[in-house]
């Protein structure tokens, strides 16, 4: 997650370019399908500690943006794809999104955004969207001792809650939308990866029907397990419907930590969200002076994160993780979506600080 001042956001937030009861609940059915052949013959707990032990390990060198070790990241999230059965988006050859970012210093760096699609199987031509970033902060060889900073919770474990979820929706023969699996770049860099693919999408912003970026969901407190919250819980019909959905899986869906903080910008749903508003009129928006007027698709952010220390520091590794309840919510939020029927609508809320519309 990006923690920033909030103006200090909004001046990055100017550069953007441009879920109902089921009717027949399905049991989960293995495939045998080709695609999910090589993924290992262990039980998802095990497979995220795994995952999670690659994206975190002082090898990885914190995942740095346009590093070498970021580049080998890409290639081994490509192969996780294919194992799950994650297919390219299609029209596409690749499941690279490739991309310039630029560090503090305006310098140029290669990136790419991780993109997988996973057919509804239904009539549906509607897409949801989840996702994580998958780079962190790098090295600090200012610091004395540990100076890698892993970024296990931050967000290694949001990459591996994506690929549970998907996962696990990969078992049923039918899902309510088309899903996209999106593996952002360059995040910690002002979430230029999302803001590049809201700027240049795959699939027309005409039909994403919602989503949720996954966001520090890897260290609950310890009396607030099987307990999340949302961003932006008052600007559109996903958090009722996921909260609903939720609770029937043994979770409960909170509402945003602080609305103060800002957090519904400070994640990859905020380039979808925001496509075309200007950073004056959000800060007077957040101030209390007037509502803003934004084209944007309902797209938040989930967490389980609620102030701990170790954001964006050195000890935010493995070794802090509650894997069971990381799988359990992705697991949870799985099956709560495929309860939805394809004709649920999530629509933007009256709200007192923005003026939500989709795009046309």
């Amino acid at each position: 997650m990006k923690i920033i001042t909030i103006f200090t956001l909004l001046l990055g937030l100017a550069t953007i370019s441009n879920i109902a009861a089921a009717e027949d609940k399905q049991e989960p059915r293995q495939h045998n399908s080709s695609s999910q052949q090589n993924i290992p013959n262990k039980d998802n707990i095990t497979l995220a500690t795994e995952w999670l032990e690659y994206l975190a390990s002082d090898d990885r060198q914190g995942r740095l943006t346009g590093s070498s070790e970021n580049s080998e990241v890409q290639e081994w999230l490509i192969e996780r794809f294919k194992q799950i059965g994650l297919q390219k988006v299609p029209g596409q050859e690749s499941y690279l999104q490739k991309f310039t970012a630029h560090n503090r210093e305006g310098e140029p760096l290669q990136a790419a955004n991780i993109i997988g699609y996973l057919p509804c199987n239904c009539d549906s031509e509607r897409y949801f969207f989840v996702g994580a970033h998958y780079d962190h902060v790098g090295v600090n060889t200012k610091l004395e001792g540990d100076q890698i900073f892993n970024g296990a919770d931050d967000d290694a474990s949001g990459v591996v809650a994506s690929l549970i979820f998907a996962k696990t929706l990969k078992q049923y023969e039918q899902l309510p939308f088309n899903v996209v699996v999106g593996a952002w770049d360059a995040e910690e860099m002002g979430l230029q990866g999302s803001k590049y693919f809201a700027a240049n999408p795959w699939v027309s912003l005409t039909d994403i029907e919602s989503g949720f970026m996954f966001e520090l969901v890897g260290v609950p407190l310890k009396d607030k397990l099987y307990n999340a919250w949302m961003t932006g819980n008052k600007y559109s019909t996903l958090y009722p419907t996921l909260k609903a959905k939720l609770k029937n899986q043994g979770w409960k869906l909170d509402p945003v930590l602080d609305p103060k903080l800002g957090l519904f910008f400070r994640s990859d749903n905020a380039p979808f969200a925001l496509l075309d508003t200007d950073n004056e009129s959000i800060k007077k928006a957040m101030q209390g002076k007037e509502k803003a007027t934004v084209t944007g698709i309902p797209m938040h952010a989930i967490s389980v994160w609620r102030g701990q220390d170790h954001y964006h520091k050195p000890h935010d590794d493995v070794s802090i993780i509650d894997t069971p309840n990381l799988v359990s919510l992705a697991e949870s939020l799985a099956a709560a979506f495929k309860e939805l029927p394809s004709s649920t609508k999530i629509e933007w809320l009256d709200n007192d600080q923005f003026d939500f519309s989709r795009p046309q």
